[in-house]
Formats: C-alpha cells, structure tokens, sequence
C-alpha cells in the first residue's frame, strides 16, 4: 500500500493490525459472534453458524488484500462497518444490561459485559479507517522508501 509519510504508514499499519485482531477474535470465539446474531434476530438461526464465520473471514480477507496493495481501505471500512451494526443493534435492545439471570463465566455474560466497551472501540477504529481511506483517495502519494 502506498503511504505519504512515517506517521500515515504507522496508522495505516494500526488500522490493519486492529482489523486482523478482531479477525482473530473471531475465528477463536465465533461463538461470540453467533450469540450476537441469534440474540439480536438479525438474521435466521440457520445462517448463524456460517455468518459467524464469514464475518471475520471478511475482515481478514479484505486486511491482508489491503495489506499487499490489492484493494483499497474501502473493504475494510465495510468489515468494520458491519461488526459495528451488529454491536450497535445490541446496544440499541438493550442486551448490555445486567440483569442477574446470566452465570459468570458463561459466553452470555462474557459478550454482553464487554459489548459497550468494545463498540466504542470498533467505532473510533472504524471513524480512523474512514478517514485514512478519505485521506488516501484525496492526497497525492508519495512511496516511503529511503534514499539511498
């Protein structure tokens, strides 16, 4: 990917490196991923398994081709955009309220503990990827490469 300066190739380098983490998130935990898609009713309990995966298969793909020059950030901006959907329609029922009924330790108490953290994080990484993405189609670039 072409980069301005030392300080855009580091954000750009941060935003990929976010991108690929939540990607591992979920490839480890789809569980996590699947409790929000069934509790939330956005799409059939048969999808759940296979959109669980599929997300971060998408967010991983579109990293590592925006990585290697392939695509832009745009891919990436979607990803994101669509994890934050998934996290803001969660926050909108109201599933990040304790009410007693979940056990500690179980996967329920686990994602919705950490639901409104995590949105608030997801989004100022989507808001920075938007802007560098904006940045990128506006700016002209120049190759960091030093001179030899």
């Amino acid at each position: 990917m072409k980069t301005k300066g030392y300080i855009h190739h580091f954000i750009t380098a941060f935003v990929l490196m976010c991108a690929t983490a939540v990607a591992a998130k979920g490839f480890i935990l789809p569980e996590h991923t699947g409790l929000l898609l069934t509790d939330t009713g956005i799409i059939p309990a048969m999808y759940v398994e296979p959109m669980a995966f599929a997300l971060p298969l998408a967010l991983g793909v579109s990293a590592l081709l925006a990585f290697f020059g392939i695509t832009t950030l745009l891919p990436v901006v979607v990803s994101f955009g669509l994890y934050i959907a998934l996290s803001g329609l969660a926050l909108y029922q109201g599933l990040h309220f304790d009410c007693g009924c979940y056990m500690p330790g179980s996967i329920q108490s686990d994602v919705y503990s950490t639901l409104e953290p995590q949105f608030l994080i997801k989004s100022l990484i989507l808001m920075v990827s938007a802007a560098l993405y904006y940045y990128n189609n506006t700016a002209p670039h120049q190759p960091v490469a030093p001179s030899v």
